[in-house]
């Protein structure tokens, strides 16, 4: 995954948010008028898709583009990890390509560690309940579709609820990041001020 030095971001801008909290991401992102968020998706699709406080929708839009780009990249790659993280990614397209009930949304991805996908079924920005079950472990193939398969029986037919699993090398629950993504989610759901 790339870092703000990495990528450029559009006309150089200094202004991107990458250390700020999630709400003044959301706020940043308003902000931003139609072309200028072209432009970011266009150019750095890997730092909007993984950060925390954007829409989940242009988070997936942004992951679903740039997720072709990193298994391209772990192909050309050798050794077992890079097999492992390819297999795991390829799981995730093969999952987020089917057509489902609820939709599906890429909250995140990466290479880091052995890999990691965060994989929405509905949308949180505009459920009222949103499930996020305790990280899970492992990148496997296997791991990856028996939590994917877990998310879509914990959000059950309660059309106003997504549920959220998030694959990653660690699984602990108070992390940092964890704890970041929550409260992206709280930055960009919508549902709490919608009228009964």
């Amino acid at each position: 995954m790339s870092t703000l030095s990495e990528t450029p971001t559009p006309n150089g801008d200094d202004d991107f948010p990458d250390d700020k909290s999630p709400a003044e991401r959301r706020e940043w992102w308003d902000g931003l008028g139609g072309e200028r968020r072209q432009e970011f998706l266009e150019i750095a699709p890997d730092l909007i898709g993984n950060l925390d406080g954007i829409p989940s929708q242009v988070r997936d839009a942004a992951n679903r583009a740039y997720l072709p780009v990193l298994i391209d990249s772990l192909a050309q790659q050798s050794g077992d990890d890079a097999r492992t993280k390819l297999d795991g990614l390829r799981a995730i397209e093969d999952e987020i390509n089917k057509p489902t009930i609820p939709q599906t949304y890429l909250l995140g991805i990466g290479d880091e560690g052995t890999g990691r996908a965060i994989v929405a079924y509905g949308n949180p920005d505009t459920s009222q309940h949103v499930h996020v079950p305790k990280p899970e472990g492992g990148f496997t193939a296997g791991a990856v579709r028996r939590a994917l398969s877990t998310a879509i029986g914990a959000r059950g037919d309660d059309a106003s609820s997504a549920s959220i699993v998030w694959l990653a090398t660690d699984t602990e629950r108070k992390t940092p990041a964890y704890a970041e993504f929550l409260s992206g989610l709280a930055a960009t759901n919508t549902a709490g001020d919608q009228s009964p």
